[in-house]
């Protein structure tokens, strides 16, 4: 009987632990950021054989902003070492901080007066 190996790529998210005291500069609020370790791998026979294209993404609990972490950081966090980064550390990859309509939830612009969704004056 002749069999065929399968391989392929897939990518996977890991966490990794919390960083604190790091001011969130989409909503400006300080808190403690989920770190996860995302990386990309060849597979045979979905055996993981090859890792490669690792990044390091922080998410603010407030607003959901994603930042990259610096990759030294994120491997001493892998480590178990304390990290204690800088705002410098962090890079801004998609900012989820969109003004909503209190009654509603709706997004709005800036400079809206009335709800588009609603009506409700803001």
């Amino acid at each position: 009987m002749f069999f065929i190996g399968i391989f392929g790529t897939d990518a996977k998210v890991v966490p990794v632990g919390q960083i604190s005291g790091v001011p969130c500069a989409a909503c400006g609020r300080q808190a403690d950021f989920s770190v996860c370790r995302q990386y990309s791998y060849v597979h045979a026979f979905f055996i993981p054989l090859v890792k490669y294209g690792a990044s390091y993404l922080a998410t603010c609990p407030h607003c959901a902003s994603v930042y990259e972490l610096n990759p030294e950081s994120g491997k001493q966090m892998l480590r178990g070492e304390p990290v204690h980064p800088s705002p410098s550390d962090l890079h801004l990859l998609k900012n989820n901080c969109v003004p909503r309509c209190a009654s509603c939830g709706a997004p709005r612009q800036q400079g809206d007066v009335f709800c588009s969704k609603c009506g409700t004056k803001l």
